[in-house]
């Protein structure tokens, strides 16, 4: 045997131990062995995929149609490193989500910051910033920034009817609009609080508010204060579809 041939065949062995290896390491790691691994990964991989596959396509219909209207220029976006790593980021995000609002939020800060950059505005702190938020939120977040960025409005669609009486907080006004949540009252008050960590709502009370300072972001039978601030807004209009 010449060395050529003998590294050939060590090669060989090296390659077909390496693959022994990795499949003890599969049957040790999952109950019935690499079978369940491969059909494991052969359902993962292609829902990962038609996920991100999905959420482009809706992103592209509406990008190429803006550029039909002239608003933008995909060819100028495409060599604008801050939009390429806004939708880089977004992508990567969309695949690791599957909530309707999430995947919405994050393709709609992609399509409201293409026409600044288009501009040449600065708007790629913001876009980012927006962007891992989203990652860290969920729709319960979303929806309690949308109803009390107008409550008013939120209660007329509902046609939801306030007794007369002192005031009411947050949590009274969210759980009337929305009674099925009722038993879920401490995560909303969670999501409460994060979001005004985030800095999206001007108080940190979502149920009593006994402070003087509270008081004026309580609630009548026929006055409904906004409780969101201008960053939360601002984060509203991100995540917001423009046509």
């Amino acid at each position: 045997m010449d060395k050529k041939e003998f590294h050939r065949q060590k090669g060989e062995v090296e390659r077909s131990e390496a693959k022994h290896k990795a499949l003890k390491l599969k049957s040790s790691l999952f109950p019935g062995g690499s079978t369940v691994y491969d059909a494991f990964t052969a359902l993962v991989q292609p829902l990962y995929e038609k996920r991100k596959d999905e959420w482009l396509y809706l992103l592209m219909y509406d990008l190429v149609r803006r550029e039909k209207e002239g608003v933008i220029s995909l060819e100028a976006l495409s060599k604008n490193d801050e939009f390429v790593t806004i939708v880089t980021k977004a992508i990567i995000l969309a695949q690791q989500n599957h909530q309707k609002e999430k995947l919405e939020a994050l393709r709609n800060i992609v399509l409201n910051s293409t026409e600044w950059l288009s501009k040449g505005e600065p708007i790629f702190d913001w876009g980012h910033k927006f962007l891992m938020i989203v990652d860290q939120i969920s729709p319960l977040h979303i929806l309690l920034l949308k109803t009390f960025q107008n409550p008013a409005k939120a209660i007329q669609e509902k046609k939801a009817r306030f007794e007369e009486r002192t005031g009411f907080n947050n949590a009274d006004v969210f759980f009337k609009l929305h009674p099925e949540l009722k038993s879920r009252s401490a995560l909303a008050k969670q999501c409460w609080r994060e979001l005004y960590n985030f800095g999206f709502v001007g108080t940190d009370k979502f149920f009593e508010m006994k402070d003087a300072e509270d008081m004026k972001y309580m609630h009548t039978h026929d006055q409904f204060v906004p409780q969101t601030t201008d960053f939360g807004n601002k984060f509203l209009n991100m995540i917001e579809y423009s046509k």
